[in-house]
């Protein structure tokens, strides 16, 4: 049973410790309202449900429309869920029966919603009370109204519970491990299922052309098998593996391919192979368009694909990354893995790319060694942009003592993000917390400010926190041209335009703090010669 009881004493000693004195001499109430289903614009036809993440952390409980009261400091549990509907239940799921919520959620009463008003104003008759709510946002689900309609001898308070709530979701329980690393078990496996999808027809693909074949995609007669050769491709595949699992997406996936991969949040997905986009580079015009996709995120011009740089086809297919950002979540608790893959070249990254993948590679393993509690996050994600001037120095792309690099702060055209975030009921956990919050900042955080612009934790790292080691190096156009990397004196610009076909690569795998380190939860291959032999023509 999932450990509501526990969760909701830690929000309530939480709550209780922000509000101020006077106020704990009254009876202090949390109450929160479950998410409601929602519609498509102007229609009666439902969205995918997901539940609100602080009412399925106190409650457990995923059925639409249900509330709960939260006695403070004591943490006692009152749940009210709505009451089945013929007129409902018709055309959707029942929600549970007062015996089934009782087996199955953790309580200390339960009551249906029906009841609610009757139950706040018991709380008026236990005299000066005080009901805490979530800030009344379209962030949040919309409180009832008819609870609310009289609130008279009851004060109303929104200023202390959403921080209750991050405080107590940062640090996870054993339970909620368990969960997380289910969610990273099943995206881990869609993971490997696309790499050996992309090795399995990638022999396939160079015999057929080789033979004069030619395939379409649009299911008629005489069609051969339907390989992954598109972005959507790649995320049906990842989906589909997931959902066979029992299991929905965290987020939306992000597949990009060629340079889309140095768009960080590209979810478009609509792409076929190859697409790699070579746009004017600081007055450079020498690439040669190809052809473009359908475009969903602008004009068909900035979709135009061009050769990369490698010139090695393999069967006429261009070799290219595709950067597959994707986890998928497990009884509300999410994954988040990113891996980037070699497609074309017989499973095998281009030089270039092998280059780059490596350095990011060395990024994600250095920085993942250093956390551990106690740890300033900060410090963690310098070491990353430190990591990635020494790679470049050791390319040519960069010249000069790293100190001064740094200090310029040219590698935000390269490594913009932050390293990663807080993971649980979100994938961008306790976030509006984590990245406001600035503690203990070490004296280099204030030296280079502009690399911390996009950091979502800025705090030490305690045991049992669960977050993501996301660090990547990319080649946006507007990025280097807005941080100054074709006039900084640190880079060496015909070195550099040698790495721009590569696009962008990223790996990202989540990690529990325990007690002297970290237990990566991501199972899927990293390491190159092992995602290649994954993508590789002989893999069957």
């Amino acid at each position: 049973m999932f450990p509501a009881k526990s969760h909701a004493k830690r929000v309530a000693e939480e709550l209780y410790k922000l509000i101020p004195d006077e106020m704990k001499s009254k009876r202090n109430v949390a109450f929160l309202q479950a998410a409601p289903v929602m519609y498509r614009h102007d229609t009666d036809r439902e969205l995918p449900y997901h539940q609100e993440a602080n009412f399925s952390y106190v409650t457990g409980c995923p059925t639409p429309n249900a509330s709960v009261a939260i006695l403070i400091p004591e943490g006692s549990i009152h749940l009210f869920i709505p009451a089945a509907d013929p007129l409902e239940t018709m055309w959707s799921v029942a929600p549970p029966t007062m015996q089934q919520a009782k087996d199955t959620f953790e309580h200390d009463d339960i009551s249906y919603v029906s009841e609610l008003v009757t139950t706040i104003k018991t709380f008026k008759k236990s005299g000066n009370v005080v009901m805490h709510l979530m800030p009344d946002t379209t962030q949040f689900p919309a409180r009832p109204e008819a609870a609310f309609k009289d609130v008279s001898g009851i004060d109303l308070c929104d200023k202390y519970l959403l921080e209750a709530f991050h405080t107590a979701r940062i640090i996870k329980d054993a339970a909620e491990v368990a969960l997380i690393r289910e969610a990273n078990r099943i995206s881990s496996r869609a993971h490997e299922v696309l790499m050996k999808e992309l090795g399995r027809f990638a022999g396939k693909r160079a015999g057929s052309q080789a033979a004069g074949k030619t395939k379409t995609r649009d299911g008629g007669i005489g069609i051969q098998e339907w390989e992954v050769e598109s972005e959507q491709d790649a995320e049906a595949l990842f989906v589909a593996t997931c959902r066979r699992a029992g299991a929905a997406q965290a987020y939306l996936p992000i597949v990009a391919s060629g340079s889309h991969a140095s768009t960080l949040h590209y979810v478009c997905n609509d792409t076929l192979f190859p697409s790699t986009v070579q746009p004017r580079v600081n007055g450079d015009t020498s690439f040669t368009p190809r052809q473009h996709g359908r475009g969903c995120c602008g004009s068909a011009e900035d979709h135009q694909h061009a050769t990369p740089v490698s010139s090695h086809h393999d069967g006429g297919f261009e070799p290219q990354v595709l950067l597959i950002d994707a986890g998928c979540e497990w009884k509300d608790y999410a994954s988040d893995i990113t891996r980037t893959l070699p497609v074309g070249n017989g499973g095998r990254f281009t030089p270039r790319a092998a280059e780059i993948y490596d350095l990011v590679l060395r990024m994600q393993k250095e920085c993942e060694a250093l956390v551990k509690p106690g740890a300033h996050w900060d410090t963690i994600h310098l070491h990353g942009h430190k990591v990635l001037i020494d790679g470049f120095i050791q390319l040519g792309i960069f010249t000069g003592s790293p100190e001064a690099i740094l200090a310029s702060g040219v590698t935000a055209a390269f490594f913009p993000h932050g390293l990663g975030h807080s993971m649980g009921l979100d994938v961008h956990d306790s976030r509006q917390l984590l990245a406001s919050v600035h503690l203990d900042l070490p004296v280099e955080s204030k030296q280079v400010h502009k690399l911390f612009t996009y950091l979502r934790i800025r705090r030490k790292l305690e045991q049992g926190m669960v977050l993501t080691v996301e660090p990547g190096c990319y080649f946006p156009p507007q990025l280097m041209e807005e941080h100054g990397a074709w006039t900084s004196e640190y880079v060496n610009k015909d070195r550099l335009r040698e790495y721009i076909g590569v696009g962008g690569v990223r790996l990202e795998d989540g990690v529990v703090v325990t007690a002297d380190g970290c237990e990566n939860l991501t199972a899927v291959p990293r390491e190159r010669a092992e995602v290649e032999a994954l993508c590789g023509a002989n893999t069957v």
